[in-house]
């Protein structure tokens, strides 16, 4: 196959980071082409070379004669006033052919002996494609969600809309080679099909890179997997490639130790026969001859942890006949659903068709329409939600700052730690922030929160594949609730225990992604009943009791009873005041407590005072608490039983360390224990899994 363009030995450097070094490649007509690696490893960098849009410091960059090059930035810009329909005729790749036709058929009536080369020429233009071209620009607008837009001026158009314009005007001038950096940003699944089905079919070059490990693993037949500068090429696209680097990682490690092992040896002997007076120049030499390969750098995995809250009800949330109107258009109609402990729900449908205002309806930032429509969470139940913009952060306060406020320093730096946020990320505030560094930041934040439900609003969009296995492994691990928007079909696959889907206003539950199958997604299940309506609150019942109260008074004084009548009265009356005074003790006598966390079978409360506080089981009268300096956490009020001091100093940790922001706590035996050693202590196990702290006073 004719070789399309070649590099060699290109190197890029920016400051004092090595971007790219001696990189070769060579792309030949028809090939698919895969760049991988993490964000920040140079492959946005390679595609903008390959373009001539940035010259390298060394090598070069040999491109074939008449190469036409279609390109998908991440973030396109339509420069002028140009119109989606200029655009589009703009992009027709047969339109020079088209305008010689039109003008030599101009000609025929007075030139009637250009007709045979009319005719050629015709068929030449029939033969390329150019009748098609109108047909095949009307079908990827409206694949794209971009038909009705032909007026529009190009760069008035959202971000998502100019990205799918853009990707469009590349597959329709039908290159020769085509760069495409992240196409399936802001397609959902039903694009992001076609999408591969149009890059298979297509007979251009293709060299892209993508977080969508499907349409890697479908489309690219070889791979250059970029780190550290390093490009290495591999066949296939993620998996394979995933795969063979892997193994290649693995034996490189293995003939490091063998090798290091040997010279070791080998050094050791001749030092040894050395102190013995003996020659050892034959055991030198063999341990110098010892090929000792460099094991590969070490690679640092990302961490993401998702905390879950304290509720242990089987149901969550109950809904009943939700709809939302906007003007006149429906967007969710007779909506009923119900979300269980422990599952993980997937949400699917093409956009606008409803995701996102469902999760807004569920956090509380819409409000359903209709009198009938019912919304109901178990008491106690906490939320977190993860929006699709700024994933829960504020646009414009410095990243620390939102952090610190929240969590306290410590904790804070390590949350932003984890998710791979250096120190000098503190100080930018999310607007400056990519899109995978804002979904990273977004989730660290959520996954600091201990919610019982979470609700992720397309966490997955530009999030590499790293981050995004991480994110696998954080919620399939997960003790809550989720219920994640997402067009990802792996990340769906692999993470859902539900699937729902929203199409033509209606909720619909499938059993995987890709079955049609469709189940009601507010059914029955053994042991499922609907959450009860919560309870009146104590002040409440006591507000009506005094209504009642007060009626019962008025019929006694006010109006003439019969015996009967006003023994029945006085009854009720003498029954009412009883029910009042306990609920006076409940109400001005109830314990006052800042902090409340479920820990085993304990309700641990948390009481501050000036610098320190105390912590007590709730309804354990009579037995010991425990008291906080400001630095010392020790007991007072006797012994308790072990399992019982286990439970509370547990929960006063977590009160500690994750609500009132301590960086460390000191024990009566004079043990420190650290914000950072804490945490470990709940990496991949949960809070159960914190250590039994010894020094208290028990029996």
């Amino acid at each position: 196959m004719p070789t399309l363009l070649t590099l060699e030995g290109v190197s890029l450097t920016r400051g004092d980071r090595v971007i790219l070094r001696h990189v070769d490649l060579s792309v030949s007509t028809g090939e698919r082409l895969a760049l991988l690696g993490r964000n920040g490893a140079g492959k946005t960098t390679l595609l903008s070379i390959l373009g001539g849009h940035l010259k390298p410091d060394e090598g070069d960059l040999w491109k074939a004669p008449d190469v036409r090059v279609a390109e998908l930035p991440q973030q396109p810009v339509f420069e002028g006033n140009a119109t989606v329909a200029e655009l589009v005729a703009a992009a027709n790749p047969h339109k020079t052919r088209e305008a010689d036709l039109a003008r030599l058929a101009a000609r025929l009536d007075a030139e009637p002996h250009l007709l045979p080369v009319w005719a050629e020429r015709q068929a030449a233009f029939e033969a390329a494609g150019g009748y098609r071209f109108e047909v095949d620009a009307a079908t990827t607008l409206g694949v794209l969600e971009l038909r009705g837009f032909e007026r529009r001026v190009a760069n008035t158009l959202s971000g998502g809309e100019r990205t799918r314009l853009a990707l469009a005007l590349a597959l329709l001038t039908d290159p020769d080679l085509l760069l495409l950096d992240e196409p399936t940003n802001h397609l959902d699944v039903r694009m992001r099909e076609w999408l591969e089905g149009r890059l298979l079919a297509a007979r251009a070059a293709i060299v892209l890179t993508s977080h969508d490990r499907d349409l890697l693993d479908r489309v690219a037949a070889r791979s250059l997997w970029i780190e550290e500068g390093e490009a290495s090429a591999y066949p296939g696209g993620y998996s394979t490639a995933r795969a063979a680097r892997d193994i290649e990682r693995r034996t490189r490690t293995r003939a490091h130790k063998l090798a290091a092992g040997e010279y070791e040896r080998l050094a050791g002997s001749a030092a040894r026969e050395r102190r013995w007076g003996r020659q050892a120049e034959a055991l030198r030499s063999r341990a110098e001859r010892v090929d000792v390969v460099d094991a590969p750098l070490p690679e640092r995995k990302l961490r993401m942890r998702l905390l879950s809250g304290d509720a242990r009800a089987k149901v969550l949330v109950w809904a009943e006949h939700l709809r939302k109107v906007y003007g006149e258009r429906v967007v969710l109609q007779d909506v009923h659903l119900k979300i269980r402990q422990g599952d993980r729900i997937v949400l699917l449908g093409p956009n606008g068709t409803g995701k996102t205002t469902l999760l807004k309806l569920l956090v509380g930032e819409l409000y359903p329409d209709g009198a009938d429509a019912k919304l109901q969470f178990e008491p106690g139940v906490t939320v977190a939600y993860l929006d699709q913009t700024w994933h829960g952060l504020h646009p414009d306060a410095p990243l620390g700052k939102q952090f610190t406020d929240r969590f306290g320093e410590g904790r804070a730096r390590a949350l932003l730690g984890r998710a791979n946020f250096s120190g000098e990320f503190w100080d930018r505030s999310p607007r400056d922030l990519s899109g995978g560094e804002r979904a990273r930041a977004g989730i660290a934040l959520v996954g600091g929160l201990r919610a019982d439900l979470l609700l992720l609003d397309e966490p997955t969009n530009h999030l590499d594949v790293e981050a995004l296995e991480a994110l696998e492994t954080a919620v399939t691990s997960y003790g809550g609730a989720s219920l994640i928007v997402t067009h990802d079909r792996r990340f769906a696959r692999d993470v859902a225990t539900r699937v729902w889907r929203i199409e033509d206003a209606a909720l619909t539950e499938t059993a995987t992604p890709g079955d049609r199958l469709k189940l009601d997604p507010a059914r029955t299940l053994q042991g499922d009943p609907p959450p009860p309506p919560p309870p009146p609150r104590p002040r409440d019942r006591l507000r009506r009791g005094e209504t009642r109260l007060a009626d019962l008074d008025a019929r006694l004084v006010h109006t003439t009873l019969t015996g009967r009548e006003e023994a029945r009265v006085r009854s009720e009356r003498h029954a009412l005041r009883r029910q009042l005074y306990d609920l006076y003790a409940d109400v001005f006598g109830a314990d006052v407590f800042d902090h409340e966390v479920r820990e085993g079978p304990l309700h641990v409360r948390g009481v501050k005072t000036g610098r320190g506080g105390a912590f007590y089981a709730r309804r354990a009268d009579g037995c010991p608490g425990l008291a906080w300096s400001g630095e010392e956490l020790s007991w007072q009020g006797g012994t308790a039983e072990r399992w019982f001091a286990a439970h509370l100093t547990r929960g006063a940790l977590r009160i500690l360390f994750e609500h009132w922001n301590v960086t460390s706590v000191r024990f009566a035996n004079g043990r420190v224990l650290s914000l950072e050693e804490y945490e470990r202590t709940l990496d991949g196990r949960g809070a159960d899994a914190a250590p039994k702290y010894e020094g208290h006073n028990s029996r």
